[in-house]
Protein backbone atom coordinates (compact mmCIF):
# COMPACT_ATOMS: atom_id res chain seq x y z
CA UNK A 1 0.00 0.00 0.00
CA UNK A 2 1.51 3.40 -0.98
CA UNK A 3 2.60 5.67 1.83
CA UNK A 4 0.34 8.66 2.47
CA UNK A 5 1.65 11.91 0.96
CA UNK A 6 3.15 14.23 3.56
CA UNK A 7 2.02 17.87 3.82
CA UNK A 8 5.58 19.19 3.25
CA UNK A 9 6.84 18.89 -0.34
CA UNK A 10 10.37 19.78 -1.52
CA UNK A 11 12.77 19.34 -4.44
CA UNK A 12 15.93 17.23 -4.27
CA UNK A 13 18.66 16.74 -6.86
CA UNK A 14 18.17 12.98 -7.05
CA UNK A 15 16.01 10.41 -5.31
CA UNK A 16 17.83 7.25 -4.13
CA UNK A 17 16.21 3.93 -3.31
CA UNK A 18 14.12 3.24 -0.23
CA UNK A 19 16.11 2.98 2.99
CA UNK A 20 18.84 5.43 1.93
CA UNK A 21 19.43 8.86 3.47
CA UNK A 22 20.13 12.17 1.73
CA UNK A 23 20.85 15.75 2.75
CA UNK A 24 18.33 18.24 1.35
CA UNK A 25 19.52 21.23 -0.69
CA UNK A 26 20.18 24.33 1.47
CA UNK A 27 17.32 26.42 0.05
CA UNK A 28 14.85 23.54 0.35
CA UNK A 29 16.11 22.79 3.86
CA UNK A 30 15.39 26.40 4.84
CA UNK A 31 11.85 26.00 3.51
CA UNK A 32 11.39 22.78 5.48
CA UNK A 33 12.80 23.96 8.78
CA UNK A 34 11.88 27.66 8.82
CA UNK A 35 8.64 27.78 6.82
CA UNK A 36 7.13 24.34 7.35
CA UNK A 37 8.83 23.96 10.77
CA UNK A 38 9.20 20.21 10.42
CA UNK A 39 10.68 18.12 13.21
CA UNK A 40 12.60 14.85 13.29
CA UNK A 41 10.31 11.90 12.76
CA UNK A 42 7.81 13.77 10.59
CA UNK A 43 7.09 12.84 6.98
CA UNK A 44 8.02 14.79 3.86
CA UNK A 45 7.30 14.31 0.15
CA UNK A 46 10.17 14.71 -2.32
CA UNK A 47 10.40 15.33 -6.07
CA UNK A 48 13.38 15.51 -8.41
CA UNK A 49 11.36 17.34 -11.07
CA UNK A 50 12.14 14.59 -13.59
CA UNK A 51 9.38 12.13 -12.75
CA UNK A 52 10.76 10.83 -9.46
CA UNK A 53 8.72 11.14 -6.26
CA UNK A 54 9.31 9.76 -2.79
CA UNK A 55 7.84 9.67 0.68
CA UNK A 56 10.52 10.19 3.31
CA UNK A 57 11.02 10.66 7.04
CA UNK A 58 12.87 13.58 8.60
CA UNK A 59 15.98 12.30 10.39
CA UNK A 60 17.54 15.68 11.20
CA UNK A 61 16.02 19.17 10.99
CA UNK A 62 18.55 21.69 12.28
CA UNK A 63 21.22 23.50 10.23
CA UNK A 64 20.95 20.62 7.77
CA UNK A 65 17.87 18.65 6.80
CA UNK A 66 18.51 14.92 6.42
CA UNK A 67 15.77 12.55 5.29
CA UNK A 68 15.41 8.80 4.97
CA UNK A 69 13.61 7.47 1.92
CA UNK A 70 10.54 5.34 2.70
CA UNK A 71 8.94 4.74 -0.70
CA UNK A 72 9.84 5.71 -4.27
CA UNK A 73 7.73 6.18 -7.41
CA UNK A 74 8.98 7.00 -10.90
CA UNK A 75 6.89 8.22 -13.82
CA UNK A 76 7.50 8.91 -17.51
CA UNK A 77 5.75 11.93 -19.03
CA UNK A 78 2.60 11.10 -21.01
CA UNK A 79 2.20 14.59 -22.47
CA UNK A 80 4.65 17.42 -22.96
CA UNK A 81 4.27 21.05 -23.93
CA UNK A 82 6.89 23.51 -25.15
CA UNK A 83 5.98 27.19 -25.20
CA UNK A 84 7.79 29.36 -27.75
CA UNK A 85 7.23 32.94 -26.62
CA UNK A 86 8.27 36.30 -28.05
CA UNK A 87 9.35 39.07 -25.71
CA UNK A 88 6.45 40.54 -23.70
CA UNK A 89 6.37 44.11 -22.48
CA UNK A 90 9.12 44.88 -20.00
CA UNK A 91 8.88 43.32 -16.56
CA UNK A 92 6.19 40.74 -17.31
CA UNK A 93 8.27 37.62 -17.99
CA UNK A 94 8.75 36.49 -14.39
CA UNK A 95 5.03 36.20 -13.74
CA UNK A 96 4.56 34.33 -17.01
CA UNK A 97 7.29 31.79 -16.25
CA UNK A 98 5.86 31.14 -12.79
CA UNK A 99 2.39 30.43 -14.16
CA UNK A 100 3.63 28.26 -17.03
CA UNK A 101 5.44 26.17 -14.44
CA UNK A 102 2.35 25.85 -12.26
CA UNK A 103 0.35 24.68 -15.29
CA UNK A 104 2.82 21.89 -16.01
CA UNK A 105 4.44 23.20 -19.19
CA UNK A 106 7.57 21.16 -19.95
CA UNK A 107 9.80 23.77 -21.62
CA UNK A 108 9.82 27.56 -21.86
CA UNK A 109 11.71 28.67 -24.97
CA UNK A 110 12.03 32.46 -25.53
CA UNK A 111 12.20 33.40 -29.21
CA UNK A 112 13.67 36.40 -31.00
CA UNK A 113 11.66 37.72 -33.94
CA UNK A 114 12.06 40.36 -36.64
CA UNK A 115 10.24 43.00 -34.60
CA UNK A 116 11.39 42.09 -31.13
CA UNK A 117 14.39 40.58 -29.33
CA UNK A 118 14.63 39.54 -25.70
CA UNK A 119 16.79 42.16 -23.97
CA UNK A 120 19.65 40.76 -21.89
CA UNK A 121 18.19 42.34 -18.78
CA UNK A 122 14.92 40.48 -19.39
CA UNK A 123 16.53 37.03 -19.70
CA UNK A 124 17.01 35.98 -16.11
CA UNK A 125 17.58 32.26 -16.30
CA UNK A 126 18.65 31.75 -12.70
CA UNK A 127 15.64 33.65 -11.39
CA UNK A 128 13.33 31.79 -13.78
CA UNK A 129 14.72 28.49 -12.55
CA UNK A 130 14.11 29.49 -8.95
CA UNK A 131 10.56 30.51 -9.83
CA UNK A 132 10.02 27.22 -11.69
CA UNK A 133 11.26 25.24 -8.71
CA UNK A 134 9.04 27.15 -6.30
CA UNK A 135 6.10 26.54 -8.64
CA UNK A 136 6.96 22.84 -8.76
CA UNK A 137 6.80 22.74 -4.99
CA UNK A 138 3.56 24.71 -4.86
CA UNK A 139 1.77 22.72 -7.56
CA UNK A 140 3.22 19.34 -6.46
CA UNK A 141 3.91 18.29 -10.02
CA UNK A 142 6.13 15.46 -11.18
CA UNK A 143 8.08 17.49 -13.73
CA UNK A 144 9.88 20.82 -13.45
CA UNK A 145 9.68 23.52 -16.12
CA UNK A 146 12.89 23.80 -18.18
CA UNK A 147 13.83 27.40 -19.04
CA UNK A 148 16.15 28.10 -21.99
CA UNK A 149 18.17 30.88 -23.57
CA UNK A 150 16.43 32.78 -26.41
CA UNK A 151 16.84 31.51 -29.96
CA UNK A 152 15.70 32.82 -33.35
CA UNK A 153 12.18 31.98 -34.50
CA UNK A 154 13.54 30.07 -37.51
CA UNK A 155 15.53 27.79 -35.19
CA UNK A 156 12.56 27.33 -32.87
CA UNK A 157 10.31 26.23 -35.73
CA UNK A 158 12.69 23.35 -36.42
CA UNK A 159 12.41 21.96 -32.87
CA UNK A 160 9.15 20.03 -33.22
CA UNK A 161 9.17 16.47 -34.61
CA UNK A 162 6.59 15.42 -37.18
CA UNK A 163 3.95 14.05 -34.80
CA UNK A 164 3.83 17.19 -32.69
CA UNK A 165 0.67 19.28 -32.33
CA UNK A 166 1.55 22.87 -33.27
CA UNK A 167 -0.59 25.83 -32.23
CA UNK A 168 -0.18 29.56 -32.83
CA UNK A 169 -1.99 31.98 -30.53
CA UNK A 170 -3.95 34.04 -33.05
CA UNK A 171 -7.09 36.13 -32.55
CA UNK A 172 -8.20 35.12 -36.06
CA UNK A 173 -7.59 31.41 -35.49
CA UNK A 174 -9.96 28.52 -34.77
CA UNK A 175 -11.76 28.92 -31.40
CA UNK A 176 -9.99 26.88 -28.74
CA UNK A 177 -13.07 24.79 -27.92
CA UNK A 178 -13.03 23.35 -31.45
CA UNK A 179 -9.48 22.00 -31.14
CA UNK A 180 -8.31 18.95 -29.20
CA UNK A 181 -4.95 19.26 -27.40
CA UNK A 182 -4.95 15.50 -26.77
CA UNK A 183 -4.55 14.77 -30.48
CA UNK A 184 -0.76 14.70 -29.94
CA UNK A 185 1.33 13.68 -26.94
CA UNK A 186 3.84 16.42 -27.82
CA UNK A 187 2.53 19.96 -28.11
CA UNK A 188 4.27 23.18 -29.14
CA UNK A 189 2.56 26.49 -28.49
CA UNK A 190 3.76 29.64 -30.25
CA UNK A 191 3.05 33.14 -28.95
CA UNK A 192 4.23 36.32 -30.61
CA UNK A 193 5.99 39.26 -28.98
CA UNK A 194 4.21 42.45 -27.94
CA UNK A 195 5.05 43.90 -31.39
CA UNK A 196 3.55 40.92 -33.23
CA UNK A 197 4.88 38.77 -36.09
CA UNK A 198 5.78 39.98 -39.56
CA UNK A 199 3.98 38.70 -42.67
CA UNK A 200 7.02 36.63 -43.61
CA UNK A 201 7.15 35.01 -40.17
CA UNK A 202 3.49 34.09 -40.39
CA UNK A 203 4.16 32.38 -43.72
CA UNK A 204 7.00 30.42 -42.09
CA UNK A 205 4.70 29.28 -39.30
CA UNK A 206 1.98 28.21 -41.73
CA UNK A 207 4.52 26.24 -43.76
CA UNK A 208 5.74 24.61 -40.52
CA UNK A 209 2.22 23.34 -39.80
CA UNK A 210 1.12 25.70 -37.04
CA UNK A 211 -2.64 25.97 -36.55
CA UNK A 212 -4.03 29.32 -35.41
CA UNK A 213 -5.98 29.10 -32.14
CA UNK A 214 -8.17 31.87 -30.76
CA UNK A 215 -7.98 31.97 -26.96
CA UNK A 216 -10.28 34.89 -26.22
CA UNK A 217 -12.78 37.26 -27.79
CA UNK A 218 -10.46 40.14 -26.82
CA UNK A 219 -6.88 41.15 -27.53
CA UNK A 220 -4.40 39.49 -25.16
CA UNK A 221 -0.94 40.57 -24.05
CA UNK A 222 1.85 38.15 -24.98
CA UNK A 223 2.22 36.78 -21.46
CA UNK A 224 -1.55 36.41 -21.06
CA UNK A 225 -1.81 34.56 -24.37
CA UNK A 226 1.01 32.21 -23.32
CA UNK A 227 -0.76 31.39 -20.06
CA UNK A 228 -4.13 30.99 -21.79
CA UNK A 229 -2.61 28.59 -24.32
CA UNK A 230 -0.89 26.64 -21.54
CA UNK A 231 -4.15 26.51 -19.56
CA UNK A 232 -6.03 25.12 -22.57
CA UNK A 233 -3.40 22.41 -22.92
CA UNK A 234 -3.16 21.68 -19.19
CA UNK A 235 -6.92 21.44 -18.60
CA UNK A 236 -7.22 18.64 -21.15
CA UNK A 237 -4.73 16.50 -19.25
Amino acid sequence: MPAEAAPSFVWVEAIPEAGERITVDEAEAHYLTKVCRVRAGEGVSLTDGRGGRAQARIVQASDEAIVEIVEVERLLPKRTATMLVGAPERGRADWMVEKLAELGVTTFQPIDTERSHWAKAEVRLERWRRLARAALRQSRRWFELETREPIALSAALALAPGETGRYLADAQGTPAWRLNPLAASLTVGLVGPAAGFSTGEREQMTNAGYVGISLSDGRLRSETAAIALASWWSAAG
